[in-house]
């Protein structure tokens, strides 16, 4: 039986434009499924993610490693935009969730955006666990951080949902036997969940 749902933030709550802004940095496209997987493999975006460098050090980092020519003002504020607002249905949807489910939020993100969210809007007040990998210094897919939340939960791997809109974060959940799914919105959420039959 689910007891527990846990959640990604950008791309399923959280809005995003991680996609338009870092291409605007590197001046080209990049798919989503081709940037989960370079972004959890890039260094500076690792150690920056994982709490071990701050934001000044990071734009640094990151215009050396990708040899770009940009500002480390632009690259900040590039990176500000990613994050832009929860979801429209995200408060009704999380709300409802809340009345059967222990509720938490597992991110890849970084201190400044957690700001920007927690200084704009109420989005991270429902949420009984917030699992942020800078704070944490482990990122997703890695097999620690899953166990990291199931060891501070005390539950068992079968009485997880975890939503997030990386294929990769969903598969390295799965192997460790957590109810895993990959969406993109609130409701596509909460169209699972109802599946589950015990709302």
């Amino acid at each position: 039986m689910i007891t527990h749902i846990v959640s990604d933030m950008g791309g399923v709550l959280v809005d995003i434009e991680w996609a338009e802004r870092i291409g605007k940095l590197f001046g080209r496209s990049l798919p989503m499924d081709e940037l989960h997987a370079f972004w959890v493999n890039a260094r500076s975006p690792v150690e920056f993610e994982s709490g071990r460098i701050n934001f000044d050090q990071f734009a640094t980092a990151f215009i050396q490693e990708f040899n770009l020519d940009v500002s480390p003002e632009t690259v900040q504020h590039e990176f500000l935009e990613i994050v832009r607002r929860p979801n429209q249905h995200c408060n009704q949807v999380v709300s409802t969730l809340k009345q059967t489910y222990h509720l938490s939020l597992l991110s890849n993100t970084s201190l400044p955006h957690y700001e920007k969210l927690r200084d704009r809007f109420q989005f991270f007040e429902p949420f009984d666990h917030l699992f942020l990998s800078y704070e944490i210094g482990l990122m997703k897919p890695s097999n620690e951080i899953y166990e990291h939340v199931l060891s501070v939960l005390d539950v068992s791997p079968e009485s997880v949902a975890f939503f997030d809109d990386s294929l990769l974060n969903v598969e390295a959940a799965r192997k460790l036997g957590i109810h895993a799914c990959q969406v993109r919105s609130p409701e596509e959420i909460m169209a699972i969940v109802e599946g589950f039959g015990t709302m």
